[in-house]
């Protein structure tokens, strides 16, 4: 299958009543059903995910589904994965060959308004935003639409370790605060991202293996605290990019950033690294000062 994306597989089944010689008619299309089956590819995140982004649904994972019609109102529909069919009745539609379109994110989203969301990567509990761009089909069809979802966000992913002058004990008192900017609105009936916006947060952690997930924003932007004890170094991510030699302006949604950084006394110094991820864009390995 196709790397980087999450195929949901939508199948409008036609369900017929038999033609009895009793003259039972056949069922309404509100009544026909949406049945959800979903497939896994590599390099995209579900509730059990494997190193490469792969992994499957579970009974009773939650998304939104986002429907509009041929005159353009939207309207979305929780679902829970594998909890039973939906039908085109319960999704408002009575006639057949009526256009709609149809378009989906993971996990599911409470404060939606004319398809649009926002979504907070720092205070989100799920952080990883999956999102299927619009497909268009019509009401009662027996055809297959596919949903395929994607990253939105970009994966930054960082790991710290032990150089010259420092021990692995040293390391206990490691800290990282690294400042970002946090929301995006997506139009979750066309599935991307609409805009971010300017709201800044400060991701922290103590772990010396550590991700964030990052709306798309300008590496210029981001600006990392490394400290171990009382060493303290401060840079921002466009510069640490320039000097591994990949520079980069913005960080891009479905994407993943992943370098080692070697902590000494002379510095912090960048092992290997590279982008990619959910869809190559560069890579590189090299060893850099930082500061």
């Amino acid at each position: 299958m196709k790397k980087n994306l999450f195929y949901v597989l939508i199948a409008m089944v036609l369900t017929t009543a038999s033609c009895a010689k009793d003259g039972s008619d056949n069922i309404s299309v509100a009544e026909k059903t949406v049945k959800i089956v979903a497939s896994i590819a590599s390099q995209t995140r579900a509730p059990q995910l494997t190193d490469d982004g792969s992994g499957t649904f579970s009974e009773g994972d939650k998304m939104s589904l986002f429907v509009t019609d041929d005159e353009k109102n939207i309207f979305s529909v929780d679902y829970a994965y594998g909890s039973g069919l939906l039908t085109w009745g319960s999704l408002g539609f009575s006639e057949s060959d009526v256009p709609v379109t149809l378009a989906a994110c993971y996990p599911q989203q409470k404060e939606i308004k004319n398809g649009l969301f926002e979504f907070n990567t720092f205070t989100a509990s799920d952080k990883d935003l999956l999102i299927a761009p619009v497909q268009s089909v019509k009401v009662g069809t027996s055809e297959t639409v596919y949903l395929k979802f994607s990253h939105a966000l970009h994966l930054l992913e960082l790991t710290f370790v032990a150089g010259d002058n420092y021990t692995e004990d040293d390391l206990k008192s490691f800290s990282l605060t690294l400042k970002a900017k946090t929301t995006c609105v997506v139009d979750g009936n066309q599935g991307k991202i609409k805009e971010v916006k300017d709201d800044i947060a400060e991701y922290s952690s103590d772990d010396t293996e550590t991700s964030f997930y990052l709306v798309p924003q300008p590496t210029g932007d981001i600006i990392l605290n490394i400290g171990i004890g009382s060493d303290k170094k401060t840079i921002t991510l466009d510069k640490l990019l320039e000097q591994l030699g990949t520079p980069q302006s913005n960080l891009e949604g479905g994407k993943r950033c992943k370098l080692t950084l070697k902590v000494s006394k002379e510095g912090i110094t960048v092992e290997g690294g590279s982008i990619n991820g959910w869809g190559d864009q560069v890579t590189a390995d090299g060893e850099v000062v930082i500061g």
